[in-house]
């Protein structure tokens, strides 16, 4: 046990927010703050995808990026898009002629992020991850995304909300023993699942909303915006019911997302 200012002085950078290249979010008080656990839910194609690579990749954070959703074929697409400039559709065509330097030479910046592309990652595959990483590395990393949360499969023989508990549980864990910013990509409910609308915090699929610091739910905000509701904050202001809104500029053909 601990009086406060040793457990403060024993948790190092626990709390410190990673650099956030969302300027707008920023402003608003909305950090990915290191020890902590975010969920950022949006409906298919919505872009809650292309936001996590974005704010990996502007951050500068050393990520570990578990893409169950996405095989290494759409993520090189995607990361090259959001590096060149080019549409996705462009990035594929240059794919399949065999020409690849330029987006190469491009991709090369990229050092600090590392994949794993398992379908379905067991907790146990996660956490050998991890520790490959510190291994390899001599540290842990600064962001862990896990892309999506519903596709981990847990430690429980439960189905449903329970086995989705179990899996925000070790996320949780994970964070605080490492020390990275632990970011799960999520689900909305059939209503938002088009992305129509603003989705509120009880939007979220299985209801998992009581152990990220930090709930983000995203839906299309009219041409070339992405809107984002900010359902849970707990060092900001937040507003469960959907009406605390920002907005981004978004192309996905691009893969961009900015300010």
């Amino acid at each position: 046990m601990f009086v406060l200012e040793r457990a403060r002085a024993k948790a190092g950078e626990a709390g410190a927010p990673l650099p956030n290249p969302f300027k707008r979010l920023a402003r608003e008080g909305i950090q990915f703050r290191r020890s902590a656990v975010s969920l950022v839910a949006a409906g298919p194609g919505v872009g809650k995808s292309a936001f996590a690579l974005a704010f990996a990749i502007g951050s500068g954070a050393k990520t570990l990026y578990f893409s169950a959703d996405s095989d290494a074929a759409i993520q090189y697409e995607r990361a090259a898009a959001m590096l060149t400039g080019r549409t996705v559709h462009e990035i594929a065509a240059m794919v399949e002629s065999g020409d690849t330097r330029y987006v190469d030479s491009k991709l090369a910046s990229l050092r600090k992020l590392r994949w794993c592309f398992e379908s379905s990652p067991s907790i146990d595959d996660i956490q050998n991850h991890v520790w490959c990483w510190a291994y390899v590395y001599g540290e842990w990393p600064e962001l862990i995304i896990v892309d999506n949360v519903g596709d981990v499969s847990p430690d429980t023989e439960e189905g449903g909300h329970i086995a989705l508990e179990s899996v925000m549980d070790y996320l949780v864990d994970l964070g605080r023993k490492t020390g990275a910013h632990v970011m799960g990509l999520h689900h909305l409910t059939g209503e938002y699942d088009d992305g129509a609308s603003p989705p509120p915090l009880s939007a979220l699929k299985g209801k998992i909303s009581k152990k990220p610091s930090l709930s983000l739910n995203l839906f299309r905000q009219g041409e070339g915006r992405l809107g984002v509701v900010v359902g849970k904050n707990r060092t900001g202001k937040p507003d469960a019911a959907g009406q605390y809104r920002l907005a981004l500029n978004v192309d996905l053909a691009r893969m961009q997302v900015t300010d």
